[in-house]
């Protein structure tokens, strides 16, 4: 009987240690993962040397050798020269890109705000952050605009807001003050503007240009949730839209 009693005790003793060690096992593991995903989260950073630069327009490329690849950059006008030290956010790739400024192909580049060197982060006011978001004044409005009312036939942006349902895919005119400008992204160029009727702006695409507080007159085509992909989807946007100064 005390033979058989020390032989259960055994095997509870035994039963513990495989399920301590199991827990443990199962927390390091566990521990690990998180780690892994914190990682992946936070690895949205490339460091590297600049190994080639091209200024095109407003606009500096860059090709970064992270020391596993060579990849390419596009930012605002920064005077970067090879052999520097920089970082730049991944979060904006842009696959299979054309630029026809240089009439150049690019299977992967990222667009990015702003290039960090290992001294001072790269700042550049006068030039666009190139993304779909584009340039834009330095100084926010946070009131609206006064003196840009309805051109004649048109619309205002918060008349388009409101009634963008039964707007959808019609033609429609737009008088509004530039407030931010992005050229040859996706092959368009982007450009954002307001006007006295409501904070919001509105994002047209077009082939024509325009400069910072232009006052325009902007005829497009209004479309919905347009995805562009790359996380950019925009709610309400005039697509191959004509731009004539008011």
């Amino acid at each position: 009987m005390t033979h058989r009693t020390n032989r259960i005790a055994i095997l509870i003793t035994c039963f513990s240690f495989i399920m301590t060690n199991a827990g443990i096992i199962n927390s390091a593991y566990a521990e690990q993962k998180s780690s892994k995903e914190k990682q992946q989260i936070t690895s949205h950073i490339i460091h590297g040397k600049v190994t080639d630069i091209i200024k095109a327009s407003v606009y500096t490329y860059a090709e970064v050798d992270t020391g596993k690849k060579k990849v390419w950059a596009a930012g605002p006008v920064t005077p970067l020269k090879t052999g520097d030290m920089i970082s730049f956010s991944t979060s904006m790739p842009m696959k299979n890109f054309h630029s026809k400024s240089m009439k150049r192909d690019f299977s992967v580049i990222y667009f990015v705000n702003s290039f960090m060197t290992d001294k001072v982060a790269s700042k550049n006011k006068d030039a666009a952050s190139v993304s779909p978001h584009g340039q834009m004044k330095q100084k926010q409005v946070v009131k609206p605009l006064k003196g840009i009312n309805k051109v004649k036939g048109g619309y205002t942006i918060a008349e388009i807001n409101i009634g963008k349902q039964k707007l959808k895919g019609k033609i429609l005119r737009v008088r509004g003050q530039v407030t931010k400008f992005t050229a040859n992204v996706m092959g368009k160029n982007w450009v954002h503007i307001r006007d006295s009727s409501t904070l919001a702006d509105l994002t047209v695409t077009t082939n024509s240009t325009a400069a910072i507080d232009d006052v325009v007159i902007v005829e497009g085509k209004l479309e919905l949730d347009k995805d562009f992909g790359y996380g950019y989807v925009y709610p309400v946007i005039l697509e191959d839209t004509k731009i004539t100064k008011n």
